[in-house]
């Protein structure tokens, strides 16, 4: 079995869903009921931001072969809720290589 399949990390995926906010115009949140997905989590970057004041952004970089993943789904892993930074990537090849890369970057911690 290939990490893309069944890979050591699970994630909690909210997929994007369109709603409707108070104005009665659509828009996309994360759904409510969230999605498990297993596939391989592995840091990016963590740059220390000293202009703005002791702000630390995390990335990691999330892959697996397929996954509920758009701009406005919320990601929960490791104990913390996690945001899509842009578009995943979609690498459709043969059946043994396809896969989708999504680059994660934490929320703040309230």
């Amino acid at each position: 079995m290939s990490l893309l399949d069944g890979g050591p990390d699970e994630v909690l995926i909210y997929p994007e869903v369109e709603s409707t906010d108070a104005d009665g115009n659509p828009i996309r949140v994360p759904a409510l009921v969230p999605v498990a997905v297993r596939g391989r989590v592995q840091p990016v970057t963590s740059e220390d931001v000293i202009a703005a004041g002791q702000q630390t952004t995390t990335r990691y970089r999330f892959i697996t072969r397929d996954a509920p993943l758009g701009a406005w789904a919320l990601v929960t892993w490791d104990g913390r809720d996690w945001d899509l930074e842009g578009e995943p990537l979609w690498s459709r090849g043969s059946k043994r290589t396809r896969h989708v890369t999504a680059i994660l970057r934490a929320r703040g911690r309230s």
